[in-house]
């Protein structure tokens, strides 16, 4: 089986998942790119062969020759665009954040309930090799009793991040700022680790650039297991950017560096009470094989084989939806000065808004 993609949205972002789909052969075809600016649709076609274009998304819903989407607009029109394909009979994989709050959370999710449709999120850093290799570690209880859990991202954005793209620094179409922008991955792998997270206490702020969104934050979280973990973003990190992730248990601890943006791509270094352990480096080596470079063409494949009906697929609503309380409880904390409690209830304003109307970043 073919799966027939259009890519929504052409910016930087869409090449990750037009290059994704070049290389899985005759399992999809991008028939159709769409994007609102016409020449950027124009160029996109041209770069990757792709034969038809067209301005608004709308079209791409009656068609009965496109399977599938890959939604790479804008942040405050993915839950839209989603919740639309997926009801159209489309099935989604859409770029993070997925949705602005967790009320359109709950419009994707009734919507690929509705229609039987897959859709995933892009959390390509669970595909890296170390990720893998942590994950099957931590599933086979190699690491003992997990006790904390450490993700920083270490980022720079000057001043023309922000000014050349309208829709960046602003809460209504961001969504957000370091925490969702750039952390989320981080954030994400570290509760795939650690497991169920119940409570956020938080700090953020904006300290240098001029957005209304955050460029610093800091939390803390509790899991269910009582293991710890603790966040660190910035997008003032002048110097070399970083990205780290450790896992420590009670009998081993797992430490993954690595490029800022590539940090799972490589096994991450094992150590024990004796130092760094060859065994396990040696056991990992030959276990978890290496895989692409470009980790958004694991996440490709991973969507491809959710529809084929091979498994649901690794970051589907579930794991986006952990994510998003997180992220939104990190806002929450860190606008309302106390610890919140997970998960956040549909009563709660911050369920519905972020920020909700009267609260803004200290």
């Amino acid at each position: 089986m073919t799966v027939r993609v259009a890519v929504i949205g052409t910016g930087s972002i869409a090449d990750a998942h037009l290059y994704a789909y070049s290389k899985v052969g005759e399992r999809a075809q991008v028939v159709l790119v769409s994007d609102v600016v016409a020449e950027r649709a124009q160029r996109a076609s041209e770069r990757w062969s792709v034969g038809e274009t067209c301005g608004d998304y709308a079209d791409v819903l009656g068609r009965s020759d496109i399977d599938a989407v890959s939604i790479c607009t804008p942040p405050f029109l993915h839950a839209e665009i989603a919740s639309a394909c997926l009801r159209a009979g489309k099935h989604v994989l859409c770029e993070k954040p997925v949705a602005a709050n967790l009320a359109e959370l709950d419009e994707i999710a009734e919507a690929e309930r509705e229609s039987g449709r897959v859709f995933a999120g892009v959390f390509q850093w669970r595909f890296g090799r170390g990720a893998r290799q942590m994950r099957a570690l931590i599933d086979e209880g190699r690491l003992g009793r997990l006790t904390l859990g450490v993700a920083e991202t270490l980022w720079f954005r000057d001043h023309p991040y922000y000014d050349d793209v309208a829709w960046r620094g602003k809460w209504a179409t961001e969504g957000g700022g370091v925490t969702v922008s750039q952390a989320i991955h981080a954030i994400d792998c570290l509760v795939w680790f650690l497991g169920e997270p119940v409570s956020v206490f938080a700090e953020s702020g904006t300290f240098r650039a001029k957005v209304e969104v955050d460029d610093t934050s800091v939390a803390v979280i509790r899991f269910a297991s009582g293991a710890i973990g603790q966040v660190t973003n910035t997008v003032n990190a002048m110097g070399p950017e970083s990205t780290r992730l450790a896992v420590y248990g009670s009998d081993a601890t797992a430490i993954g560096g690595g490029q800022a943006y590539d940090t799972t791509k490589d096994l991450f270094t094992l150590a024990t009470p004796e130092g760094v352990s060859e065994t396990l480096a040696a056991e990992c080596e030959e276990r978890v094989p290496p895989g692409p470079s470009m980790l958004h063409r694991p996440a490709v494949s991973d969507f491809l084989e959710a529809i084929e009906g091979k498994h649901a697929p690794l970051a589907g609503l579930e794991a986006c939806r952990t994510a998003l309380q997180v992220t939104t409880a990190i806002y929450k904390s860190a606008m309302t000065g106390a610890p919140v409690t997970l998960p956040i209830a549909p009563d709660d304003a911050w369920y519905n808004a972020i920020p909700p109307g009267g609260y803004r970043l200290p």
